[in-house]
């Protein structure tokens, strides 16, 4: 009797004690297609962009799998076909020999490619169109050492060269036919650019004017170069006008306090108000330099007081860019 217990006990024992450890359960085979089932696949959503209310649109044969061969498969519309603005849904239908039909559905958007009517611009002004900049630059690019207040011009710093790049950027499909000539002459009153403005027109033909002088009847004249230089720019305008061109007039950017050309602040205020009431008299656009640089004033102007910083001509170019695709841009 004792002996039987002890060998159930081991018996026991030994099974309690034996592999317990976990198991991974076995994944489930996956099922394998039955090829007689015939299945249809779409493309992904097709975009496409035009100048124009529709365009052709080319897009990939859905996919097939399984079916009895020949398996034919339709869309409509069809890949080719001329598509309207705005979304468009295909249907897609494969059939095979069995007459066995599978279906899917995708959509075509097409959106409009930004254009502009008019693609010649001519930036004139004096040397903040053409870019001078305070030495050393905001940017430090030529080491702190450098001499304060002393001038250089940098054309790619220019706000028409960083203008071109904005709107090449934006409307592609007139990169070839867009074009910003600057004509600016240092140190050049208004009073004296009225006179070589008509030159400048009959050379290079604008479809479009962007007028920024002034600066230098202020600093030559004071109160008295207000009206001295609206009066110029007013004869500019209506030349550009009459020549066909549209014209966007500019404020004068604010001024830095302290610099060597700085200018009196009351009598920027005072020039900006009037050209905005000449604008709107001409038909012209005003674009408010002014106001957009004036938040970053230390930023975006030079330790001169009066020419902007690199990145004071790309902020300038932006307002420009916002003026311009909101005059100019085809709806």
């Amino acid at each position: 009797m004792t002996v039987r217990l002890v060998v159930l006990l081991l018996s026991v024992v030994a099974i309690s004690c034996g592999d317990d450890a976990p198991r991974t359960p076995t994944a489930p085979t996956p099922p394998v297609p039955d090829p007689r089932v015939l299945s249809i696949t779409c493309p992904q959503v097709a975009v496409a962009g035009t100048t124009g209310t529709a365009t052709a649109v080319t897009y990939p044969t859905p996919t097939t799998v399984g079916g009895l061969a020949p398996v034919t498969v339709t869309c409509s519309p069809f890949s080719g076909a001329s598509f309207p603005l705005g979304t468009t849904s295909v249907a897609c239908q494969a059939v095979d020999a069995r007459n066995t039909a599978a279906a899917c559905t995708f959509t075509v958007l097409v959106s409009k490619i930004p254009t502009l009517t008019r693609t010649r611009f001519l930036a004139f002004g004096d040397s903040t169109t053409g870019g001078e900049v305070t030495f050393p630059s905001g940017t430090g690019l030529w080491g702190e050492s450098a001499q304060s207040g002393r001038l250089l011009l940098m054309p790619s710093a220019s706000y028409p060269t960083q203008l071109l790049d904005l709107l090449t950027n934006r409307y592609v499909s007139q990169v070839g036919s867009i074009q910003v000539t600057t004509s600016s002459q240092s140190g050049e009153p208004a009073s004296v650019g009225v006179q070589r403005f008509p030159s400048v027109m009959a050379s290079v033909r604008p479809e479009v004017v962007l007028l920024l002088e002034g600066y230098n009847d202020l600093n030559l004249y004071g109160s008295s170069g207000i009206s001295i230089g609206i009066s110029a720019l007013n004869s500019m305008a209506s030349e550009a006008r009459n020549r066909g061109a549209r014209v966007f007039l500019a404020s004068l950017t604010p001024s830095r306090p302290g610099g060597r050309n700085s200018i009196n602040p009351a009598l920027l205020v005072e020039f900006n108000s009037r050209l905005r009431t000449l604008a709107s008299g001409e038909g012209s656009v005003f674009v408010d330099l002014y106001n957009a640089l004036l938040p970053g004033l230390t930023n975006y102007i030079g330790a001169d007081g009066l020419h902007p910083t690199e990145v004071g001509y790309r902020r300038m170019a932006e307002e420009f860019f916002v003026a311009i695709r909101a005059t100019l841009e085809v709806p």
